[in-house]
């Protein structure tokens, strides 16, 4: 039996339809593939996530040598169950995922993603044009 991989298309259609504003259903416990910020406290910093899909392809025959795992990057690290997040995921773009890592390390208040930030006390500085 054969078994080929899942197709870049198919992987991020939810998420290519989300950045559309075409509303495709969220089921909890499902999630799907793509690119996106949360917040872990509440008015807490936006904190990167990713959920990719990890195997592994024979590159002699392009067919799966094992089953195709989801998986979930927070803040870079290993998130752990991607169900647990799904739910509390805003879809982002790419680039606009790119710019949240890259902020994060330019402003030493969103580094400790747990604590919340009161930007009446100290305004974020700008973050430049996306």
């Amino acid at each position: 039996m054969i078994r080929q991989p899942s197709s870049l298309s198919q992987l991020y259609a939810w998420h290519r339809a989300a950045l559309a504003g075409e509303n495709p259903p969220r089921h909890d416990g499902l999630p799907e593939c793509g690119w996106f910020k949360r917040r872990l406290v509440k008015n807490g910093p936006w904190v990167p996530v990713r959920i990719y899909i990890e195997r592994e392809i024979d590159p002699a025959t392009g067919e799966l040598t094992c089953d195709e795992i989801m998986r979930i990057e927070v803040e870079g690290l290993d998130g752990g169950d991607p169900a647990n997040h799904w739910t509390y995921l805003t879809p982002i773009t790419r680039r606009e995922f790119d710019h949240l890592v890259d902020y994060r390390l330019r402003d030493s208040r969103m580094l400790d993603a747990r604590q919340r930030i009161d930007l009446s006390n100290a305004p974020t500085p700008p973050q430049g044009v996306l």
